[in-house]
């Protein structure tokens, strides 16, 4: 049970390890998840309000190029008091809708001093004070919409310059309703015991559902606004807010300048994480137990079989091959032990394959010997037959003997699978002089002169004779006159280092379904047995050269087939 103490300290050490780290981190995980919580929530909100401001901005400035709007405020002098009447009536309308139209909007009020009235949703009164004009000037020189405190009441405002400096031809004044806005950010706290806080950066207003934010900005929201101003848009801090800690979520809006702050008490929030550590621990406790029996279990149903297999291995490794594993239980070792002997008898098996592999081998090498014997005998044979027919003043004879004591000679050379292009040329050279000797002057055979620039070019042996010994045969053989035979080497432009061996005869016209079938056969390995001869050559060819070289069959100009042979300089890897 010490292996499994060992085990059981190893695998709870990480265990107890993890429960620390969750443990540490569980609070900022829980911060950040509920962070983004309310950060979703707030930005919708946040949205909204910015939403309805554009809103309210844009129907302002349709307000702007309202007709009766302008004839009011530009000619009135020349309108009655029939249509002045009438065109204020239609504005009031017109503003009516427009406050209809924005939840937002408490009143709308439109002061055009050429005719000395304010036009209100509901009548129509006297002028504006000029304090109020000129805070309608002045907050008219921002760029973004500006919520602008006065008194107890929220506006926006608008004036329409002049062309002249004589005056502003209207002001307005758009007052948001506080309770309309307090009552869309009371549905961003989640519980009553929330709170939430708007205000522009400058401080000037606050809307919040606290009572003391009544009175004064909050300490804590102060320190805030000036951290983030112009650093981060979004966030989430702890805060002490009316003597209580609170965790606060934040929102900027680069929109109306303002931020939004959400915050709930973090006793609400975080309570729950006594209860998530108390959890942590019967975890840890449950699982320190389940490590215990598991690695008891581990010991007796894992570890010992596995002990038994180590020690069947080692005695493989030494060699015994007769060893049999056997396990009593139904479970995986059952099948594990009896693939483990299926494994041994396989190796045994195969043991003894290659033991009989290794026999056969030198029965086939001392074949091989003994068949070299023969054509050996038959080219010393033929050599002393040249000899007589020397002596014996027979010239033709003579000549015959010869051609064909150099091509057993050719034929008997076992060094080497390859030899130079010189050695395959004069070798198909003595084959093409001994059938001359055959046909006399039935065939005409046209030999070019030798490309002595790749003489020493290495290629497979017999990759040429076959191809004239199948000319032969199928293509001018059975011709009782005017068979023609046509070998040339040529290099291959634009590759340096290819050269190609062209063999043509003027045989059976080959038509294009023909050549066609041929082709395929060499990609497919489908020959026909008169042509099995060329592709054992095109396959050595490939294996010496690569995919590139090889056979290739084509109509002759003299009538008949005409086999292309593509080999390099560049691509082969010499067979030893």
């Amino acid at each position: 049970m010490s292996e499994s103490s060992f085990c059981f300290s190893c695998s709870s050490s990480p265990l107890y390890l993890l429960m620390f780290i969750i443990n540490h981190t569980s609070g900022s995980i829980l911060r950040k998840e509920i962070a983004g919580s309310m950060a979703s929530r707030i930005g919708s909100y946040s949205a909204l309000i910015d939403s309805e401001i554009n809103h309210i901005e844009q129907m302002k400035m349709d307000l702007l190029n309202d007709e009766d709007l302008q004839k009011l405020s530009t000619v009135s002098i020349t309108l009655n008091n029939y249509e002045k009447l009438t065109a204020i009536n239609r504005l009031k309308m017109k503003l009516t809708s427009f406050k209809e139209s924005a939840r937002l909007i408490e009143d709308i009020q439109v002061y055009i001093p050429n005719i000395g009235k304010t036009v209100r949703v509901s009548t129509y009164s006297g002028p504006m004070s000029e304090s109020e004009m000129k805070m309608i000037r002045d907050s008219n020189t921002l760029r973004s919409p500006r919520i602008i405190p006065w008194g107890e009441k929220l506006i926006l405002a608008l004036f329409d310059p002049p062309f002249s400096g004589a005056g502003s031809n209207f002001y307005m004044k758009i007052v948001l309703s506080r309770e309309a806005m307090l009552t869309t950010l009371q549905q961003v706290t989640a519980k009553e015991d929330g709170k939430f806080y708007m205000t522009d950066i400058g401080r000037s207003w606050m809307l919040s559902n606290s009572d003391s934010a009544a009175t004064s900005v909050p300490v804590s929201l102060e320190n805030l606004l000036k951290e983030t101003t112009g650093v981060s848009d979004s966030g989430f801090r702890s805060l002490k807010l009316d003597g209580q800690a609170f965790f606060g979520v934040y929102q900027s809006s680069k929109y109306l300048n303002t931020m939004l702050l959400v915050a709930a008490p973090e006793n609400r929030i975080f309570g729950m994480l006594g209860r998530y550590n108390l959890l942590l621990w019967l975890l840890s406790a449950a699982t320190v137990i389940i490590a215990i029996v598991f690695s008891y279990r581990m010991y007796k149903i894992i570890h010992r079989p596995l002990q038994v297999m180590v020690r069947a291995l080692r005695k493989v490794e030494d060699g015994d091959l007769n060893i049999v594993l056997s396990h009593g239980k139904h479970d995986e070792f059952r099948y594990l032990f009896g693939q483990f002997n299926v494994m041994v008898s396989r190796l045994r098996a195969l043991i003894r394959e290659v033991y009989e592999e290794r026999i056969h081998s030198q029965q086939a090498q001392l074949k091989q010997l003994q068949s070299q014997i023969n054509p050996h005998f038959l080219y010393n044979t033929i050599f002393v037959l040249h000899r007589m027919a020397s002596s014996y003043g027979l010239p033709d004879l003579t000549r015959f003997t010869d051609f064909l004591g150099k091509y057993f000679l050719f034929l008997t050379r076992t060094g080497t699978d390859a030899v130079t292009l010189a050695e395959e040329w004069n070798h198909a050279v003595i084959y093409t002089e001994i059938q001359k000797i055959r046909f006399a002057d039935r065939i005409y055979v046209e030999w070019p002169e030798f490309p002595m620039r790749h003489k020493e070019l290495r290629v497979p042996r017999m990759i040429v004779q076959p191809i004239l010994e199948n000319a032969y045969k199928y293509g001018v053989e059975k011709k009782a006159r005017g068979g023609h035979l046509r070998i040339s080497a040529e290099e291959v432009e634009g590759a340096e280092g290819d050269v190609r061996i062209v063999i043509e005869d003027n045989g059976e016209h080959m038509d294009d379904d023909t050549l066609s079938t041929l082709n395929r056969s060499l990609l497919h390995n489908e020959m026909g047995q008169e042509i099995t001869g060329l592709l054992n050559v095109h396959r050595r060819l490939q294996l010496y050269y690569g995919d590139g070289a090889g056979l290739r069959f084509d109509r002759s100009g003299l009538g008949g087939l005409k086999v292309i042979i593509g080999i390099s300089d560049r691509r082969h890897v010499e067979i030893r």
